[in-house]
């Protein structure tokens, strides 16, 4: 069998819609088995065309993504090392990369991750997570880390990355 006439007339579009809470819907109705959320939350993904796609390790669909890609649900102080780690709502654990930092207009905090490619917003939760390290002066409120003080800028547009991998704004 030809592969191509086996694709010919399917499509990687889909009806799955990720609203910008983090809630899943297919064709409208809301998605609910906790073990179907928790795999598209890990397969979240960029296609070679720069949408956002589902990607397990057999194939992959785009899906249509009304805010971040990810979420910050976690957040602690190492405090040997004075470095924040995060978890993200894809399961998996970095550093935060604090020079990333930002606010959007309604006050939600906003990094990067996945090596500065992807933005993530902090839940609540995890926002509060880093009270061991927020500080306030006559300036406003900052993150002591590592001896410095992040000020986390007010954007307009805190879904786009702070500095991408190539170094481009």
């Amino acid at each position: 069998m030809d592969p191509t006439s086996f694709l010919q007339g399917q499509s990687r579009e889909t009806t799955i819609r990720r609203d910008a809470l983090g809630r899943w819907f297919d064709a409208g109705e809301p998605l609910a088995h906790p073990n179907l959320l928790r795999a598209f939350d890990s397969w979240v993904d960029r296609a070679e065309d720069g949408r956002y796609c589902l990607r397990n390790g057999v194939n992959w669909a785009y899906f249509t993504l009304e805010g971040p890609p990810f979420f910050v649900r976690w957040a602690w102080l190492d405090a040997e090392t004075d470095q924040v780690w995060l978890r993200l709502s894809d399961g998996q654990e970095e550093r935060l990369d604090a020079e990333t930092l930002r606010q959007s207009e309604d006050g939600a905090l906003y990094c990067d991750v996945h090596g500065s490619t992807m933005p993530a917003r902090f839940e609540r939760h995890a926002a509060q997570q880093l009270e061991a390290v927020l500080r306030e002066d006559d300036q406003g409120v900052y993150l002591a880390l590592g001896g410095r003080r992040i000020r986390p800028p007010q954007v307009h547009a805190p879904l786009v990355p702070k500095c991408r991998k190539d170094n481009t704004p």
